[in-house]
């Protein structure tokens, strides 16, 4: 279960990632989600997804309402409102809404490696903006990220995006002497 706060198409929706909205809104969903029946395995995971276009400030608050109200994970990010200087002066550079994609790789990867710091690596973060290749997930997950997402990468490719990135991925461990993605969670802090 996704809370998306980081829609830049929604007016308003970012505000709920201030700290006091997003702690306020994330415990009714948890006591809501935790009033409904579930199968055995109980309930799904609840999870929060961000933007990247947030302050140094903004990240600590949302690493602390992670933390405190024990969220399963969050997904580092959603479309950016930025124009990097890549865009600039391309058709459709200046258009409303979000930006994703290769323009989004470094901003959402900066951001994802400041909220595994923030959260000392105690939450499950899903990597997401800008993966068109293994080498792009190894470099999320060196980052933080336990899981990654794809979007506009596998809007393009289509299905065979998956086999390569899973090689290239498997390369990118062996190349650094990593038996496992899970090993190399992380490992630029370590």
């Amino acid at each position: 279960m996704v809370i998306n706060v980081s829609s830049p198409n929604t007016p308003g929706l970012r505000k709920l990632q201030g700290r006091k909205q997003l702690q306020d809104l994330v415990k009714k969903v948890l006591v809501a989600r935790d009033e409904m029946q579930w199968g055995e395995e109980g309930p799904p995971p609840l999870l929060v997804k961000i933007a990247p276009d947030l302050s140094k400030q903004d990240l600590a608050d949302i690493a602390a309402v992670a933390l405190a109200l024990r969220l399963d994970g969050l997904i580092i990010s959603n479309t950016t409102v930025s124009r990097p200087d890549s865009v600039i002066g391309l058709a459709h550079a200046d258009e409303f809404g979000g930006l994703s994609g290769k323009p989004l790789f470094m901003l959402s990867t900066d951001i994802l490696r400041e909220m595994y710091q923030l959260t000392r690596g105690r939450i499950t973060l899903i990597g997401c903006g800008g993966i068109s290749s293994g080498e792009d997930a190894y470099k999320k997950i060196r980052a933080g990220a336990t899981l990654v997402q794809l979007y506009t990468g596998f809007s393009y490719e289509g299905p065979a995006l998956i086999p390569l990135l899973k090689a290239e991925l498997a390369a990118c461990l062996e190349r650094d002497g990593f038996k496992s993605v899970y090993e190399a969670v992380g490992a630029d802090y370590r």
